[in-house]
């Protein structure tokens, strides 16, 4: 294990960092939420608590002395095995780091924010005038947005309130509202990260960037300058958290969001906040025909600008699985779409009813104050919590999409996803869901989750998959819209093959290797994420 300095003079108090040896201390950081990877307790060696930015630079100047491996853990709540220590070493969890303390000097304009978070005391800066925060990575969304001042809001919305700012911004997190507000990548300001060699880089967007030939020059507060090529492969122009962020000109600061623990750990994250947009109301309109909620949607997207923040889709077999808990979903509806918009036009909920009239909605429940939202809401995320719990109680497995296509290709990959479930339930007849269609439609983004029951199925499953990743991607598509890839593979000719291989191919992945080289030259840190370990 490694020997770490325990006293430190925090800014705030003195403390001892705690470090977890137990078994049963470490199990719970083995397997996230997917239950898909997992990691043995014995390869593990123990569990550090960083509570501040000089408990995480110890941490990581005695790991690269003992060149000991080491896995960043946020929540837990992400699908791709990103936290998993799957190849040993050190897990530093960063559920304490609850603290922004960088710099002993407030900055001008800013206030502090105290609060007891989820997790114990905390504290966030705000800029409430100019609509700027800066929060420590362990603040939970729900931590963040439940002590905002009144009248501002951080818009990204992931459906995961209990998870971690810091693992968002490592996986370029998305929701909902991306279809109005884009990703978390479009609200993070400033980032300051610690390398697995302990040195400290501080990046403020609109400061660095790549020149013409595709290097990023920069250097770290020690002074050491450095050099990196952006990787050259074309990402696709759809939503995307596949690989590295490389584009023409880019800033260096979206090199670093969604780039998955291979470059560093984020200690302070500076976020950009917005304005409530006047009152929010939602709808849910059901539709006894596919199609028509189809159409109702592609009808709904132009209207983004007037104040439609989010659409969600529900097809008939994800209704199925809380019809129990919503009786009131009658049964001849196949579909639902759940509509967020603001009030600041006037005229949207007009326009809204005269939608639901043409395309023959049969019912839609409209929220009208903000408890009424509120019950919409939970209508919303109970699916992904009745699914979890119907794969507990069945011992079964979900194995889901995350692709996004371009807006031309969308409804050839929604036959596609209709064919494949169809082609799945044929071959293992049996009582129970065989597969849910839903998610952030207004995206061209929707999750196709098979639900498998036995090794046969997950079989069929797996080879199926890979055909519908093969043919987001001829569509100009993502193998991820907004999970990241983590460790993720694909069975190809019976050898487990890096996911992010379809997309960026070998060449690719070396690219990524190459950067990360640069910020981690012993590789030492988040071992499996985008690169295998054979390629570093």
């Amino acid at each position: 294990m490694l020997t770490v300095k325990r006293y430190l003079d925090y800014p705030f108090f003195p403390h001892i960092m705690d470090i977890k040896t137990g078994k049963e201390d470490i199990l719970d950081y083995l397997v996230d939420e997917s239950n898909i990877h997992s990691a043995s307790a014995n390869s593990v060696e123990a569990v550090y608590f960083p509570e501040s930015e000089e408990d995480i630079i110890s941490i990581m100047r005695d790991a690269s002395s003992s060149k000991t491996l080491v896995t960043i853990s946020g929540a837990g709540t992400g699908i791709t095995g990103s936290r998993v220590p799957i190849h040993g070493g050190i897990v530093v969890s960063m559920e304490r780091m609850l603290i922004p303390g960088a710099s002993s000097a407030l900055p001008q304009g800013y206030k502090l924010i105290n609060f007891r978070a989820i997790a114990g005391d905390a504290s966030m800066l705000v800029d409430q005038a100019n609509k700027k925060a800066i929060v420590p990575p362990g603040l939970t969304l729900q931590d963040i947005s439940g002590n905002l001042p009144h009248g501002l809001f951080y818009p990204p919305d992931p459906t995961e309130q209990s998870a971690q700012i810091g693992g968002n911004v490592a996986t370029n997190a998305s929701g909902a509202r991306c279809f109005h507000y884009g990703p978390t990548r479009s609200w993070v300001s400033s980032l300051r990260m610690i390398t697995p060699e302990s040195e400290i880089i501080t990046v403020n967007r609109g400061e660095i960037f790549a020149d013409q030939g595709g290097i990023i020059r920069f250097s770290f507060i020690s002074g050491c300058e450095y050099e990196i090529k952006i990787p050259d492969y074309k990402m696709p122009q759809v939503k995307n958290a596949a690989g590295l962020y490389s584009q023409p000109g880019m800033d260096l600061i979206d090199l670093l969001i969604g780039s998955e623990g291979l470059l560093g750990v984020f200690s302070e994250i500076g976020l950009d906040l917005a304005e409530m947009p006047g009152q929010i109301l939602s709808d849910i309109a059901f539709f006894d025909d596919e199609d028509r909620a189809l159409a109702f949607v592609n009808d709904l997207r132009p209207l983004r600008e007037k104040g439609i923040i989010s659409i969600e889709f529900f097809n008939a077999t994800a209704l199925d699985f809380i019809r129990e808990e919503f009786p009131a979903i009658k049964v001849e509806i196949e579909a639902a779409v759940f509509v967020e918009m603001s009030t600041l036009d006037a005229g949207m909920t007009g326009s809204l009813a005269d939608l639901l009239k043409a395309h023959d909605s049969k019912e839609d429940w409209f929220a009208r104050n903000r408890l009424d939202s509120q019950d919409l809401k939970e209508f919303r995320h109970a699916l992904p919590d009745r699914l979890n719990s119907y794969l507990k109680q069945k011992a079964s497995y979900k194995m889901g999409t995350d692709f996004a296509v371009p807006e031309g290709g969308f409804e050839e990959m929604m036959q596609c996803y209709r064919e494949a479930g169809d082609e799945f339930k044929s071959q293992h007849p049996r009582e129970g869901v065989h597969y849910t269609i839903l998610g952030h439609i207004g995206d061209f983004h929707v999750h196709f989750n098979f639900i498998t029951h036995s090794e046969e199925e997950r079989a069929t499953a797996k080879r199926l998959y890979l055909q519908l990743a093969q043919k987001a991607i001829s569509l100009g598509g993502t193998i991820s819209g907004e999970h990241g890839v983590g460790k993720k593979t694909v069975l190809i000719d019976g050898s487990e093959t890096p996911y992010l291989k379809l997309m960026y191919g070998k060449s690719g992945i070396e690219q990524i290797a190459r950067v990360k080289k640069v910020f981690d030259p012993q590789s030492i840190m988040n071992i499996g994420n985008m690169v295998p370990k054979e390629l570093l």
